[in-house]
């Protein structure tokens, strides 16, 4: 099945709110940003919109197929130096489909038509299959960066990823 990006829309707020709930994506996904109730996951998509309009970020559903199988942001955009940083997640029921890897790949895409020259991306250290995404992608790996996010009264390292488009 193809793999598609559309920006988010406000029906999509229950799908992340059920997939984010879900305890093994839990695992991996900052606290802080896990959206918990349908309320939570409309107030972010409409700030994700007006943020989309002034081109600060995007995000977009992905879909498997025509079914909703995760969540693409692009965010932190700096015109001026033509960067930007790209963070995803894919419901646990799409796991190891290659579904996260063709998002990346269409986010990099968008990413460069918009006349962007390099990414970053973060990811939890022990998520395994996100590092091997990054790196299927053409991330490189700079390292690990200690105490990276104050997330949920403690500090979490992640692992830094760099790509030039």
């Amino acid at each position: 099945m193809k793999v598609t990006i559309k920006p988010v829309l406000i029906q999509d707020a229950d799908f992340f709110v059920e997939m984010m709930q879900n305890k093994e994506y839990k695992k991996y996904y900052l606290d802080r940003l896990l959206l918990k109730t349908k309320k939570q996951a409309e107030e972010y998509i409409r700030g994700v919109q007006r943020e989309s309009e002034k081109g600060k970020v995007f995000c977009f559903t992905i879909y498997f197929g025509k079914q909703k199988a995760g969540i693409l942001n692009l965010y932190k955009i700096n015109n001026k130096d033509r960067r930007s940083t790209i963070g995803y997640g894919v419901a646990h029921e799409f796991w190891g489909k290659g579904i996260a890897t063709k998002a990346v790949k269409l986010g990099l895409e968008f990413l460069k038509k918009r006349g962007l020259h390099t990414v970053e991306a973060t990811a939890d250290p022990k998520n395994e299959a996100s590092c091997k995404v990054l790196e299927k992608t053409g991330f490189e790996k700079v390292g690990t960066a200690k105490d990276y996010y104050y997330d949920g009264n403690k500090y979490v390292d992640r692992v830094l990823y760099w790509k030039i488009l």
